[in-house]
């Protein structure tokens, strides 16, 4: 039995002696109810603001220095979620508010734009509301839906209130869920530790919740995060065929604490405490790997010689390691993707007010040759060892030398530190759901307790009618993201974003 399966059993026992039932709820998703004219409008409810709001909608408000989008322009980017509740949804940096007819920015990205993927309309499907409760999903409930952020949450919340669970409930910033996808991922197996062509091909998309900004998440290790994946094309489909939409409230490492890359390997260092403090602990995966002074100190601040290793020095990886659990302890499914942010806004300082350094110091700091740092630009010649390369070059010229009214802030949109370069790996999607035609189950907000109705603070998970685990087919990890197209020069992107 997988370590991520005893963490699901040990979380969904916790939860078993207090679990209520309710009535199942015809739920499903689509697209976006904003004033975005790209967008389709409900023809039924032109823009949805009858429905009752989620705890999600209007956590952000604009920074003053910087963004030109009103809070009330923001939140008419919503989706309906599946239990008839508003929750903020994908919207592109900037647009042309109709208030006022002007393009606007508003500062922070949440990915690529999901009606690009090959998941869209399934994606729509799974989430949609269906308001008139005919128990099908009309073309205008359907064009209200979208990818809800903060859907997980909400559901966290309404299963603690349901089972009487005090201090669990979780409450995650809006800048922070991000959406990635790729179509088309051709798969490579391993045969003895070698990778191999192998003929399948894969749409995946994801939304997950990583804040790379503040110290939340060096203690938070509970983050939600929707998985989807159709492998639904080449001659090897018989073999390993498989397609999944979960969502799930999804460890990424162990609570109060984070993962640091060490000289021996990777070290777990103890911080905070974890939001909800209730929070369970980690399984296989790694977890939240966070870049550290240390690691500063040995790949940015380099002699004049080198060129910093920013890729290196200042990268966060985050891995989780997820399964979907039956009622009667059985795994339906699992999945295992990891989220790499290169560049972001802060790394770990011990020394600094709550152990965040900010990254656009780095640029205006050195070391000098007793290893101490310097940040007095008129104390610049004593620095030995100090940030080099095109990350700094644009911001500060004249390096450490540069004038403190002349540096920018972490929040300045010329910012290169703003967490907008991400990459997804995915590995082996596993499913054991042969033997029937059920691909429709309800989960706890964790993955488990699966059963096939719906209650209190279910989350719906569709997971195709097979079982791809009998082939003997291991499937090497697949890379996908980098795509900047959303954080150009001059959209206005900043931390925090």
């Amino acid at each position: 039995m997988s370590v991520s399966k005893l963490r699901t059993l040990r979380i969904s026992a916790l939860l078993a002696a207090s679990f209520l039932l309710t009535g199942a709820v015809g739920v499903s998703c689509s697209g976006d109810p904003s004033l975005d004219p790209a967008r389709p409008a409900n023809p039924g409810n032109p823009t949805g603001s009858s429905r009752p709001a989620s705890s999600a909608i209007g956590q952000w408000s604009p920074n003053p220095s910087y963004d030109t989008c009103t809070q009330s322009f923001h939140d008419t980017y919503f989706a309906i979620g599946p239990d008839g509740k508003r929750y903020p949804t994908w919207h592109p940096p900037s647009a042309t508010d109709p208030a006022s007819g002007r393009e606007c920015s508003f500062g922070h990205e949440h990915g690529r734009d999901p009606r690009g993927s090959g998941l869209w309309n399934f994606a729509r499907a799974h989430f949609a509301f269906d308001e008139n409760r005919n128990g099908l999903i009309d073309p205008s409930e359907r064009d209200a839906s979208g990818l809800p952020f903060g859907y997980v949450t909400e559901q966290l919340i309404a299963f603690n209130a349901a089972n009487g669970i005090p201090n669990s409930d979780r409450i995650e910033d809006h800048v922070g869920h991000k959406i990635a996808w790729e179509n088309g991922v051709r798969r490579e197996r391993l045969v003895n530790g070698v990778q191999q062509s192998f003929d399948l091909f894969c749409d995946v998309l994801t939304v997950v919740h990583q804040e790379t900004h503040t110290a939340e998440s060096l203690a938070s290790n509970l983050h939600q995060l929707t998985y989807a994946i159709d492998c639904n094309r080449g001659i090897e489909v018989s073999r390993s065929s498989v397609k999944l939409l979960a969502n799930v409230m999804a460890t990424s490492g162990n609570p109060s604490s984070f993962v640091a890359r060490v000289p021996t390997g990777f070290l777990e260092i103890a911080y905070g405490v974890a939001q909800p403090v209730t929070s369970p602990p980690g399984g296989i995966e790694l977890g939240r790997l966070i870049p550290t002074i240390d690691n500063v100190r040995t790949d940015i601040f380099v002699p004049g010689a080198q060129t910093s290793n920013f890729s290196t020095g200042l990268v966060e990886k985050w891995s989780t390691a997820v399964s979907l659990i039956k009622f009667d302890g059985v795994e339906l499914a699992a999945f295992d993707p990891a989220f790499t942010v290169y560049s972001p806004s802060r790394y770990y300082d011990p020394d600094q007010f709550d152990g965040i350094g900010r990254s656009i110091d780095l640029c205006y700091t050195g070391l000098d040759a007793a290893g101490q740092f310097v940040n007095d630009p008129l104390r610049a010649g004593s620095i030995v060892r100090q940030a080099r390369g095109v990350e700094c070059v644009g911001i500060a010229p004249n390096g450490p030398a540069t004038s403190r009214t002349s540096r920018i802030e972490l929040d300045d949109p010329r910012s290169p530190f703003n967490g907008c370069r991400r990459e997804i790996i995915f590995g082996a999607s596993t499913v054991r759901n042969g033997g029937g035609a059920t691909t429709i189950w309800y989960s706890d907000p964790y993955g488990g307790a699966a059963r096939t109705v719906s209650f209190a603070g279910a989350l719906k998970q569709y997971v195709s009618a097979v079982d791809n685990t009998t082939q003997g087919i291991t499937l090497a990890s697949s890379t996908f993201g980098g795509d900047l197209s959303y954080c150009a020069p001059g959209a206005g992107i900043h931390a925090p974003n």
